[in-house]
């Protein structure tokens, strides 16, 4: 059997273009196939499946989205928006030091990154993102993993310019803060572990010695 293949770019569908019977469609058939690529991965899930849970037709469907690779990039899509645009509108304008700023941004990532909602489509994106040439695997790292670096980093830049901070290359201490948040948690959440119960696995905890450990190695003592 031939499998599907995630197209070399995805576009994010512009809402405004829509009438208001295929906004209304459209909300309904991404909530469905949110749950039917979380329950079934990408290549097993099946368009008829998703029409099935949100109702409706397969010409409004594929009038909308044309294939299943624009829907699962439409899930993607409306995920990062969902939890990162807040995030990326707060950090443009902080003014706050070093060391609240990670704190902050710390706190909304590393809170929307271990829910089971955000570790179910890790796991989805892990199983499928390298397959078919990693279409899929492209596309959550430029639009989800990139998109966060990017909103650390040009923070770091700003204050790189301004003279508060030491660091040589902003974006790479952006991926280094990022993966050193998520840690240990993630990859235990990633694995089944249950840690809910185990005082060294403590968010808050981890999260005030991480900012602390990163914002010393960079600020500037004046």
């Amino acid at each position: 059997m031939r499998k599907s293949k995630i197209m070399p770019t995805c576009t994010k569908i512009s809402k405004e273009s829509l009438s208001p019977k295929e906004k209304a469609r459209y909300d309904k058939l991404i909530d469905a196939a949110s749950k039917v690529f979380s329950q079934y991965g990408f290549e097993k899930a099946k368009m008829c499946e998703i029409i099935k849970q949100a109702g409706g037709s397969f010409v409004t469907m594929y009038k909308i989205f044309g294939n299943k690779e624009t829907i699962f990039a439409e899930v993607l899509f409306r995920k990062i928006d969902e939890n990162f645009s807040s995030i990326e509108h707060s950090a443009i304008s902080y003014s706050e030091n070093l060391e609240d700023f990670l704190y902050d941004i710390g706190k909304k990532i590393i809170t929307f990154a271990t829910t089971n909602d955000a570790i179910g489509f890790h796991r989805l994106i892990i199983s499928e993102g390298y397959k078919n040439d990693a279409k899929i695997g492209k596309l959550f790292f430029e639009n989800a993993i990139k998109r966060t670096a990017s909103i650390v980093a040009k923070y770091f830049i700003r204050e790189r310019e301004r003279g508060n901070i030491d660091v040589e290359c902003p974006t790479l201490a952006a991926y280094q803060f990022l993966y050193l948040l998520k840690e240990p948690f993630f990859t235990a959440k990633m694995l089944g572990v249950d840690i809910d119960n185990n005082p060294i696995f403590d968010v808050e905890k981890s999260l005030r010695q991480t900012v602390k450990i990163f914002s010393k190695g960079m600020v500037v003592r004046k």
